[in-house]
């Protein structure tokens, strides 16, 4: 029995390949979100030991004055920070929908093949079970006339 060959093989590797190309474009921008996420919820601690540390534990005027306008620095760097974030996020949600497209092409691809593999590998075993009938026939035939 010979070996299937799918016709759009090439086809579908270019699909897998665009896969895991958004794939690893998908798992970088999630990298990224994540950093950001990380550096907000540090940037927001860091705002509160200040706060804690300077302001309720009554410093001098200079340490106060100090202080808030590191406070005032680091909800700058938040703010920033979120509006990275939330371009990560659009950015992630564009990618992810073209990931999903892409994935479903592939798949389309990927059933085709399986269909026409099953279809030819029932076409291969009834023609070998055609020629075994076609041998047994003969082989019936030559008895009958080699006993007549």
């Amino acid at each position: 029995m010979k070996r299937f060959q799918f016709n759009l093989n090439k086809l579908l590797e270019l699909r897998k390949y665009d896969e895991k190309k958004w794939e690893i474009n998908l798992g970088q921008i999630v990298s990224k979100c994540n950093v950001m996420e990380h550096t907000i919820s540090n940037l927001k601690l860091d705002r509160k030991e200040v706060f804690f540390k300077y302001k309720l534990h009554g410093s001098g005027i200079e340490l106060l004055q100090i202080s808030e306008m590191y406070i005032n620095k680091i909800n700058y760097e938040i703010n920033q920070a979120q509006l990275k974030l939330t371009a990560y996020i659009t950015e992630k949600q564009d990618i992810q929908t073209k990931y999903i497209k892409v994935v479903n092409k592939r798949k389309v691809l990927d059933k085709l093949k399986e269909k026409e593999e099953q279809k030819y590998y029932k076409e291969q075993t009834l023609e070998e079970m055609k020629e075994i009938d076609d041998i047994s026939i003969g082989i019936a035939l030559r008895k009958r006339i080699d006993s007549a």
